[in-house]
């Protein structure tokens, strides 16, 4: 996957560097031209961008986290594709500056129940808010929480997230998630998997 740092997304949005990259997307910091502000734009691979499937999937992330307001989940600020110079599919979100929990508990070890508490517990309160919109996270793993250098936790990565009234995209035989985390009845079928699974992932 080619490096678009430096260029300007639907003339608004310039990448400055790689924050991180995934099997769906890439995460650039980037400045908003408009309005003068640092924010976090995640592109789509330009080869799941030809699949409509993955494309749906990824607004729907978009929109899911969009619905959430809480100080705990990242926030989506803007969605669209570029209409200009290297054609994407983007999501505009909050850039939240930090390691990932994943990479705070290989430099710190383990962690004292307080300590544990104290990033959990912001988690746990912030999937309350998803599930009381009926919205299912899914992919509950240390690399989509991310830790503040002020210690404050924040729940980011919505890509596999699904109302529970909606008609799921998975495909019958897949499994979705991270092996480590999931729920056994996730690992069975992630299309019928409900807040608990979500739970048992936390």
């Amino acid at each position: 996957m080619s490096d678009l740092t430096g260029e300007i997304i639907d003339n608004r949005y310039q990448l400055t560097r790689i924050v991180a990259s995934g099997g769906m997307a890439t995460i650039y910091a980037a400045l908003d031209l408009r309005l003068d502000r640092h924010v976090a734009v995640k592109i789509m691979h330009p080869h799941l961008a030809q699949d409509e499937k993955f494309v749906e999937r990824f607004i729907r992330e978009a929109k899911a986290a969009a619905s959430l307001s809480h100080p705990n989940i990242v926030a989506v600020l803007d969605q669209g594709w570029n209409q200009g110079g290297a054609p994407c599919v983007y999501i505009v979100m909050e850039l939240i500056e930090g390691a990932t929990l994943r990479d705070y508990l290989h430099e710190e070890g383990p962690l004292s129940v307080e300590r544990t508490l104290q990033i959990m517990t912001p988690v746990a309160s912030a999937l309350a808010a998803a599930h009381k919109l009926g919205i299912v996270h899914r992919d509950i793993k240390p690399s989509n929480i991310i830790v503040t250098p002020a210690g404050r936790a924040k729940l980011v990565d919505l890509g596999l997230a699904r109302h529970q009234t909606q008609n799921d995209l998975t495909v019958h035989g897949t499994t979705l998630g991270t092996f480590d985390y999931i729920s056994p009845e996730q690992a069975l079928d992630p299309r019928n998997v409900d807040v608990r699974s979500d739970l048992y992932s936390l």
